[in-house]
C-alpha cells in the first residue's frame, strides 16, 4: 500500500503533503515553532481526512542532514554477509553506536550505495506523527 499523504519534516516547515495522479500537492505549513501548532497540524489533518474519508497512511520525510549517504564496499556474497559487512563498515562513521542506526543499501556490485538513520531520529518522528494522529507507516 502506497500512503496517500507525507509528512515533510524536510524544511524550515513541517508540511502535509497529498500524492495525486500529478504528483504530491501541499495541504498545508505550519511553522516549528508556531504558537498553535497543535491546532494547525489538527487542521491539517481533518483536511487531509476530507481528501481521504476511509482514513490516511503517512509517510514521514525526514531532514537530509538526519541522514547519511554513503558508498560502502560489501561484496557480500549473501544479503546476510553485505549486511554485516556494511555495519562493521559504519563503525565510527557517525556518533552513535552500529546497533543504534537503521541503515539500508540498494546496488548489486561489490559497492553500494547505503542511507543510514539513527534510530533515535526516526523514533522521534514516528512520535511526532502518532501524537498528532497522522498514522505514519514504513
Amino acid at each position: 500500500m502506497k500512503p496517500t499523504f507525507a509528512l515533510d519534516l524536510s524544511r524550515d516547515q513541517i508540511a502535509l503533503l497529498h500524492r495525486t495522479p500529478k504528483g504530491w500537492l501541499s495541504i498545508g505549513e505550519v511553522a516549528f515553532d508556531a504558537a498553535d501548532l497543535d491546532a494547525s497540524l489538527s487542521y491539517l489533518r481533518t483536511t487531509a481526512l476530507g481528501l481521504s474519508p476511509l482514513g490516511m497512511a503517512t509517510k514521514i520525510i525526514l531532514p537530509a542532514s538526519q541522514i547519511l549517504y554513503t558508498e560502502v564496499h560489501a561484496p557480500g556474497p549473501s544479503r546476510e554477509e553485505k549486511r554485516r559487512q556494511i555495519a562493521a563498515a559504519l563503525e565510527g562513521r557517525t556518533p552513535y553506536a552500529v546497533e543504534d542506526l537503521v541503515f539500508d543499501w540498494s546496488g548489486k556490485g561489490a559497492t553500494v550505495k547505503v542511507a543510514v538513520v539513527a534510530r533515535e531520529t526516526l523514533d522521534e518522528a514516528e512520535a511526532f506523527a502518532v501524537a498528532h494522529r497522522l498514522n505514519p507507516v514504513s
